[in-house]
């Protein structure tokens, strides 16, 4: 199972990006090299970082996958019908 560090590499590496070119302001490429290392746990404030520069979610960054998520906001995607409203649909006459 690939862990955070190895999926930051992964991406990275496949974008073409040294280290220092995916570091900023708040997520150094030191931290970086520990992070692919394992001997840092990425902040939720660095993996969303992180994820925009790679252009993936934070939660793929962390899980390694995307499943049940909204690919525009990133929120949870509801399982079965969305209620729109509730109680009856009122019918309104046409104008």
């Amino acid at each position: 199972m690939e862990t955070v560090g190895q999926r930051v590499r992964r991406l990275r590496e496949e974008r073409g990006l040294s280290q220092r070119e995916l570091s900023e302001p708040g997520v150094s490429y030191a931290y970086i090299s520990r992070i692919e290392a394992g001997a840092r746990r990425p902040s939720l404030r660095a993996l969303r970082k992180l994820a925009a520069t790679l252009d993936v979610t934070a939660l793929y960054l962390e899980t390694g996958s995307d499943e049940g998520v909204c690919p525009h906001c990133g929120r949870p995607k509801p399982s079965g019908p969305v209620p729109l409203a509730e109680g009856p649909i009122e019918k309104r006459p046409m104008p």
